[in-house]
């Protein structure tokens, strides 16, 4: 058993590109050629085992999708963004290719950021780093240095432990005077348990602790960011492919 400081260096390292899993590029547009994109794992069970990665971590799922869409219209390019629970992190990549200021994807599952990696690296984006974060950990421990205006995320509810995480991180960021954009599929069981959280929390006093349809926000950037704190509901048979 390696000691606590090798332990944290190994848990740290990137992922060896030769035990990734087979990839595949997901573009934002497909209709564009020149459009951001990620990777994605490509569903191939036995490489999934072999390499011992979340495959959750690994797939654009719906959400992240809206996300980019709704980002890329209303970010303000002066911000410094983090991403939360990235995965492939295609938003992310998305508004790195606006020109923002730092784009930061963060995530527990070191195959999902070695893929985020790799996809900035090859369109370059010198804007975009990323940063191992555990949301079931300690708010202030994990995110003592990251300095962002705005911290999103989407669909990170896979269990219940990270919703209350997520919760947890919410208030935190929100203490420290920065936003936070919530992206949730509709039928997310455990996005109750993070809306529970908040308010026990007592996060209401920055925002409405409800889910707003995404198709009901105003196409205002203005009236957008005039709440420090949104939490955005997408219905998957809505999601766009574009």
């Amino acid at each position: 058993m390696p000691n606590s400081s090798v332990l944290v260096q190994l848990l740290c390292m990137s992922v060896p590109r030769e035990n990734m899993p087979d990839m595949h590029q997901v573009r934002w547009r497909n209709t564009h050629s020149s459009s951001p994109w990620c990777y994605a794992a490509t569903l191939d069970p036995t490489k999934q085992i072999q390499t011992n990665f979340n495959f959750l971590a690994t797939q654009v799922w719906p959400p992240a999708r809206a996300a980019s869409l709704f980002l890329e219209k209303h970010v303000d390019k002066k911000w410094r963004v983090c991403e939360l629970g990235c995965g492939p992190a295609l938003p992310s990549l998305t508004i790195a290719s606006l020109g923002l200021a730092e784009v930061i994807a963060t995530d527990i599952d070191l195959v999902g950021l070695e893929m985020a990696k790799m996809a900035a690296e090859q369109q370059g984006f010198t804007n975009f780093s990323t940063k191992r974060v555990d949301l079931t950990g300690s708010p202030d421990e994990e995110l003592q240095s990251i300095n962002a205006d705005l911290f999103f995320m989407s669909d990170v509810f896979e269990k219940s432990s990270v919703a209350r995480g997520a919760a947890s991180f919410t208030k935190n960021v929100l203490d420290s005077g920065s936003r936070v954009w919530t992206f949730s599929q509709s039928d997310r069981a455990q996005r109750d348990i993070y809306l529970k959280e908040l308010q026990r929390l007592g996060a209401g006093v920055y925002g409405r602790i409800d889910w707003r349809s995404i198709g009901s926000l105003s196409s205002s950037s203005d009236d957008i960011l005039s709440d420090r704190l949104l939490l955005i509901e997408v219905d998957e048979l809505e999601v766009k492919y574009y």
